[in-house]
């Protein structure tokens, strides 16, 4: 009796489980008003970025699958033999022996070795490169020594697999490899910017102080010191903040060097936030200050910078800089919509507009937001937006407008959807008829 009792429990819990798991996944997937049917894909209109539980529960989903289908591609029944055969087979995909290559290294088995070796010494240059790469799954202890003599050869698609094939392998002698060749003068910038790219992704100590080393190399390319950058971003910004000081304030790097790596910052944890927001408001290039508005909204961790973003709006001169402040202000929780109504009535610029539109729009979903905010949005913005979604703007710009009129939620919006839905074209009709069914539904 006291084993059925313990099954149901154990039923009940994995019942319930399944349950949570459904409920967060469907949460997930109805916490966006991205349209995804037949929208222009833009990666400026995400209306909401997911909570830092979302992207917790999400990334745990992502690895778990992941590994999940990483052991049903290695037990695919085929034997060592048959693996074999096949990656020997020069009539068979690329995509299919690079499985079997990874299949064999995972193995480990002397046989698989072989295989595997004679691949890397008589094989295309393609399938070299797979097996290098390949070779960084396998546990034996001369890979270092071997992937490193690849790079005599010069062959830069060969030379990648090598490097991938370290990252993979890991462990100190493969880092020290990496960070000898980051660091000669004579290794190709192809391949040093490749290296730098991938230690983004070790989130190691040794990585982090490879790319740090790196950075204060005088001989650097600007290419090569970006990548760099953009992989120094990706660590935890207490580790990295005064790189990224010295980067602001270097008058010799130029824009577009700085707005990479300002942008590399929404994945350097919570304390970056200040500073993308500092940067937003004082840095005197308005190319930085607009990457670094769009960086603080994307962030995972932002949500009440709503104030920040407009005081800093009331002062901004330039209108990409205040389209990015708009846009960042529509992740916010606290949006001060009353403050900021008599400045987004006074923009002339149509991307400017409609985007602070949408922020005026998520702006009344919030409590506190007054009542002359909607009155003032169905009364002037809501005619602006009609007129732009029938316009002859970009099919981009009519998307957002649409948008808008969907995240306000008023009936004087929903009228106008279904002015859209009767006049517009057939892509804009169509996406005011799905908006209106959403706001029915």
């Amino acid at each position: 009796m006291r084993r059925i009792v313990f099954c149901n429990k154990g039923l009940a819990i994995v019942l319930l489980s399944s349950a949570i798991l459904t409920g967060l996944l469907f949460y997930l997937q109805n916490t966006t008003w991205i349209e995804t049917e037949s929208a222009p894909l833009d990666s400026d209109e995400e209306s909401s970025l997911p909570s830092r539980l979302n992207n917790i529960f999400i990334d745990f989903i992502a690895e778990h699958l992941k590994q999940k289908k990483e052991q049903s591609l290695l037990q695919n029944g085929l034997s060592e033999q048959e693996l074999i055969a096949r990656l020997l087979d020069e009539s068979a995909s690329l995509d299919i022996r690079k499985l079997d290559a990874w299949r064999l290294a995972a193995m480990g088995t002397p046989n698989a070795r072989q295989a595997l070796l004679s691949l890397l010494e008589n094989g295309s240059d393609a399938m070299r490169a797979i097996v290098a790469e390949m070779l960084g799954h396998s546990r034996w202890a001369d890979i270092p020594e071997l992937l490193a003599s690849l790079f005599q050869e010069h062959n830069l698609k060969i030379s990648r697999g090598a490097v991938s094939g370290l990252i993979l392998h890991g462990g100190s002698k493969s880092m020290e490899m990496l960070r000898d060749l980051l660091l000669n003068e004579t290794t190709d910038e192809a391949i040093k910017r490749y290296i730098a790219y991938r230690l983004g992704n070790v989130q190691s100590a040794a990585a982090l102080e490879t790319l740090k080393t790196a950075i204060s190399t005088p001989s650097l390319s600007e290419e090569t010191f970006r990548h760099i950058a953009v992989s120094l971003g990706k660590f935890p910004f207490q580790q990295t903040s005064g790189i990224f000081r010295q980067i602001m304030d270097n008058p010799h790097l130029d824009a577009e060097l700085k707005t990479d790596a300002t942008e590399s910052l929404i994945h350097a944890g919570k304390a970056s936030l200040p500073f993308l927001q500092e940067i937003s408001a004082t840095n005197a290039d308005p190319e930085v200050r607009a990457s670094a508005a769009w960086a603080a909204g994307a962030h995972p961790n932002t949500g009440h910078l709503g104030r920040q973003f407009a005081d800093s709006l009331q002062s901004e001169a330039h209108d990409d800089v205040r389209r990015r402040l708009y846009e960042s202000m529509m992740r916010q929780t606290d949006i001060p919509a009353d403050t900021l109504l008599d400045r987004t009535l006074t923009e002339t610029k149509t991307a400017t507009r409609i985007a602070a539109a949408n922020m005026l729009a998520m702006a009344l979903q919030q409590p506190g937001t007054g009542a002359a905010v909607q009155h003032s949005y169905d009364q002037k913005i809501v005619p602006q937006l009609l007129a732009t979604a029938l316009s002859d703007e970009s099919i981009n710009l009519r998307y957002r407008a649409v948008f808008a009129l969907t995240r306000a939620g008023t009936e004087t919006a929903a009228a106008a959807l279904r002015t859209i839905e009767r006049q517009g074209d057939p892509q804009i009709s169509g996406l005011a008829a799905r908006k209106i069914a959403l706001l029915t539904h």
